[in-house]
């Protein structure tokens, strides 16, 4: 089986060139250095000319889609053998670029992370997505104590295919806390690396995902099921990625 990686991330460019290393596992995915900002576009939401899957699934989720109205410029995606997807993906930045001089800065380079996904190229197909989406959700409401509110089913769950959490004293912690380990949506300069664990979703066969920060931390695995993204088919339009691979599972 094939897999689709993908990063998403603002770059402010200064002074020099920034240094970034993908790796799955030990292997080297790519290396590239950036040499000029990558800035945010607007985007637009489905139109009935995308396909009658994707319009609709937008029309359902309106209230995720409304916010969605910028992406990175540019992207880097990568096609993986599932052999080498085993144990992480990390991604290592090498970035001191700044004005420091006696104690002071005022100008520095820095990235802005809105992604980090992976996924099987068998769900570029958006009715696959939402198809696999829509059995995750019958597979929560079927689970004892289920929660019936949104935010509460969002946060116990595990996100996929871009899982953007960390684990720490055995739960998810808050967005919006200050902790080092956070990496959605913060601006981060200096170097720094992301390593995010593969886990194996016992709940279906064969199926691997990005996990949190300290998934090992994590109580109650046994109980977590898939909660999908809905703002993920609207990227892959964006990025031109639905139905670019036609596998089968």
């Amino acid at each position: 089986m094939k897999y689709v990686l993908g990063f998403l991330f603002e770059y402010k460019y200064y002074k020099n060139p920034a240094n970034v290393r993908i790796f799955a596992n030990n292997q080297l995915i790519d290396e590239f250095e950036l040499t000029e900002d990558i800035n945010l576009k607007n985007i637009k939401p489905p139109t009935a000319d995308d396909g009658a899957d994707l319009y609709n699934f937008s029309k359902k989720w309106t209230t995720v889609y409304q916010f969605v109205k910028q992406l990175p410029e540019k992207a880097f995606v990568y096609t993986l053998d599932e052999s080498i997807i085993k144990n992480s993906i990390r991604i290592e930045i090498t970035n001191n670029n700044t004005n420091y001089t006696n104690g002071f800065m005022t100008k520095w380079s820095f990235f802005k992370f809105h992604s980090i996904f992976l996924l099987p190229t068998y769900y570029l197909d958006v009715k696959n997505f939402i198809a696999f989406g829509e059995k995750q959700i019958q597979i929560r409401k079927n689970l004892p104590d289920q929660h019936d509110e949104y935010d509460d089913s969002m946060q116990y769950h595990l996100r996929w295919p871009d899982e953007d959490r960390v684990v720490k004293n055995n739960c998810f912690i808050d967005s919006y806390t200050n902790d080092k380990d956070l990496w959605y949506q913060w601006e981060k300069g200096g170097s720094f690396s992301i390593k995010l664990p593969i886990i194996d979703y016992i709940y279906e066969e064969g199926l691997k995902m990005l996990g949190p920060i300290n998934y090992e931390q994590l109580e109650e695995k046994e109980k977590r099921r898939i909660f999908t993204s809905a703002k993920m088919p609207l990227y892959f339009k964006c990025l031109k990625l639905i139905n670019t691979k036609n596998e089968t599972t």
